[in-house]
C-alpha cells in the first residue's frame, strides 16, 4: 500500500471521529451547555476570522502547494513565503482594525453587547487560522497529512467538548471558556510548528529576496491571486448568511440557524467522498480528451449522490421533531430553516460534479466568475429576505443561491460540450421519494414511548423502503451492483 493510500485511510479514520465528536458539539452539548446567544457569539467569531483569515493569508498556502516542486531544492523561499508574507499581513490587519475595526464591526456591535465584550479575540484567532493554513500547505506539499488531520478534525474537537465539559461543571466560566476556545486554536499551531521542526519539514528562516527570480515571482503571484479570489468566493458563500444573520439580527439566531443548516449539510457529506474519488477520473479524462467518460462520470454522480442525498432529507426531515427534543426549547422551531436548506442541498448534489468538471477543464476560470455571481445572488437575497422572514429568510437565500449556481453551472456545461447530468432514472427516483414519504407519513410511531428508539424505527422503515424501490427499479448500476455483489458474498 502506498504512501497516499495510507495516509487516506488514516485521515477518513480521523476525519469520521472528528466529523462524530462535531456533530455532538454542534447539535446538542454547545446549545445545551452554552445557551443559544453564548452558542450564537462562539459560530460568528468563528464565522468572521475565517473570511478574514481567508483574505489574510493572501494565498500564500496556494502558492507553496503549487510551487512547491519546483523549489524543493530550494526550500529557504518557501520558508520565507510561510513566515514573512503573514506576518506582513497581520501587521496590515492590526493596523486597520485599529483604525476601522470599530466601524466596520459597528453592526455586529450595536445589537450585541456579548460580541462587543469579546470581538478583540478576533485577531488571535484570525493570526491561528492563517498560520495553520500556511504550515499545513508546507506539510501537505511533504506528503505528512496525518498529523495536521488528527489536530484540527481530532484534537481541536476533543479539546472543545473538555471545555464545555469544565464550563458546564462550572470550573471556568465564560469569558476563561472563549479565552481558552481561541486559545487551542494557538496551541494546534505551535504543535504543528514544534512537529515539523523536530523533523526538518519547517525552519524559521527569514531574509529577502523573497522570490528565487521575477518570472516565478510573476507566476506564483498571479496563481496565487486567482486561487486566493476563487477559494475565497467558496468560503463566503459557506459563511456569509451567518455574517448577515448577525448583523441583521440578534445573535442567538446564529446558534438557531447553525443547528439546522448542520443537520441540513449532513446530506452533503457523502457527495463529498465521492466528490474525491471522482476529481482524479476527470482530470485524466481531460487529459485524454474523453469526453464521452466525463459525461458518464456526471450522470452516474448526479443518480448517485442523488440517491444517497434524497434518502437522507427524507430521513433527517420525517424524525426532526423528534431529534429537536435533545435541544432546548429556543432551538425548536427550525424545522422550515432545515427544509429549505436541505433542499438546497439536494438540489446541489443532484447536479454531479459540475463544479469539478469545469475546475479540471481548460475553462476553469470559469469557476472563480461563477463564484462571484454565488456570492453576489447570496448577499442580495440575504439582503432581501433576512430583514423580512429572519432564519428563514436566510435559508431561502441559501436555496436560491445554490439553485441558481448549480443552473448556470449546468448550462455552461451544457452549451460548451453538450453535457448534462440528468437521465429518467433521475425523475424515477424523485417519485420514489415522494412515495416513500407519503407511506411513512401514514404509519404512527406513537406506540413508542422512547424518542430515540422511534427515530431509528422510522429511519429503518423509511431506508428498507426506499432502498427497495430503488433497486427493484434499477435506478442506478451502481448500486444494483453493489446489490448483486452483497448477495453472492453471502450466498
Amino acid at each position: 500500500m502506498g504512501i497516499v493510500q495510507k495516509q487516506g485511510i488514516s485521515i477518513a479514520f480521523v476525519s469520521f471521529v472528528g466529523v462524530v465528536i462535531g456533530a455532538l458539539n454542534t447539535m446538542f452539548v454547545f446549545p445545551n451547555v452554552l445557551g443559544a446567544e453564548r452558542h450564537g457569539l462562539v459560530i460568528l467569531i468563528l464565522s468572521l476570522a475565517t473570511v478574514i483569515a481567508q483574505f489574510a493569508h493572501l494565498g500564500v498556502p496556494n502558492i507553496i502547494i503549487r510551487f512547491f516542486p519546483y523549489l524543493k531544492d530550494l526550500k529557504k523561499y518557501i520558508y520565507r513565503l510561510a513566515l514573512q508574507i503573514p506576518i506582513m499581513s497581520m501587521v496590515l490587519l492590526v493596523i486597520c482594525a485599529f483604525l476601522f475595526g470599530d466601524y466596520i464591526l459597528e453592526g455586529y456591535s450595536n445589537k450585541n453587547e456579548l460580541f462587543n465584550h469579546h470581538q478583540m479575540l478576533l485577531l488571535p484567532l484570525v493570526a491561528s487560522l492563517v498560520f495553520f493554513e500556511v504550515l499545513l500547505s508546507i506539510s501537505r506539499s511533504e506528503l505528512k497529512t496525518v498529523f495536521p488531520a488528527v489536530l484540527r478534525e481530532f484534537v481541536l474537537r476533543l479539546f472543545t467538548l473538555l471545555l464545555l465539559a469544565a464550563y458546564f461543571i462550572k470550573w471556568i466560566d465564560f469569558d476563561q471558556f472563549i479565552l481558552y476556545w481561541i486559545a487551542l486554536y494557538g496551541l494546534n499551531v505551535l504543535f504543528l510548528c514544534l512537529y515539523m521542526l523536530s523533523f526538518n519539514y519547517f525552519k524559521l528562516q527569514f531574509g529577502f529576496p523573497l522570490f528565487p527570480d521575477n518570472s516565478l515571482a510573476k507566476k506564483m503571484l498571479y496563481y496565487g491571486g486567482i486561487t486566493l479570489l476563487t477559494s475565497s468566493a467558496a468560503i463566503l458563500v459557506n459563511r456569509i448568511d451567518v455574517l448577515m444573520l448577525g448583523h441583521y439580527l440578534k445573535i442567538e439566531n446564529v446558534a438557531f440557524y447553525t443547528v439546522a443548516f448542520f443537520m441540513a449539510s449532513l446530506i452533503q457529506i457523502p457527495a463529498r467522498s465521492i466528490l474525491q474519488i471522482v476529481k482524479p477520473l476527470l482530470a485524466k479524462a481531460w487529459s485524454e480528451g474523453d469526453v464521452n467518460e466525463i459525461a458518464n462520470l456526471y450522470r452516474k454522480t448526479s443518480i448517485n449522490q442523488m440517491i444517497i442525498g434524497l434518502l437522507l432529507f427524507i430521513g433527517i426531515w420525517m424524525s426532526l421533531d423528534d431529534v429537536l427534543t435533545f435541544v432546548p426549547k429556543k432551538y425548536q422551531g427550525i424545522q422550515m430553516v432545515f427544509f429549505y436548506v436541505g433542499l438546497a442541498k439536494l438540489i446541489d448534489v443532484s447536479a454531479g460534479v459540475n463544479g469539478a468538471i469545469i475546475a479540471t477543464s481548460d475553462k476553469y476560470r470559469f469557476d472563480l466568475y461563477i463564484n462571484l455571481v454565488l456570492i453576489i445572488v447570496t448577499i442580495i437575497s440575504n439582503v432581501i429576505f433576512i430583514p423580512k422572514y429572519g432564519i428563514e429568510g436566510a435559508a431561502i437565500a441559501t436555496a436560491l443561491a445554490l439553485f441558481i449556481h448549480n443552473m448556470i453551472k449546468t448550462l455552461i456545461l451544457y452549451s460548451l460540450y453538450q453535457i448534462q447530468p440528468f437521465q429518467i432514472s433521475n425523475f424515477k427516483l424523485l417519485a420514489i421519494g415522494f412515495a416513500t414519504f407519503f407511506l411513512v407519513q401514514f404509519i404512527s410511531f406513537d406506540f413508542v414511548e422512547t424518542t430515540s428508539l422511534r427515530i431509528v424505527l422510522r429511519s429503518l422503515l423509511i431506508t428498507g423502503l426506499f432502498t427497495t424501490a430503488v433497486i427493484g427499479f434499477s435506478i442506478s448500476e451502481d448500486v444494483n451492483a453493489l446489490y448483486k455483489k452483497y448477495i453472492r458474498f453471502y450466498n
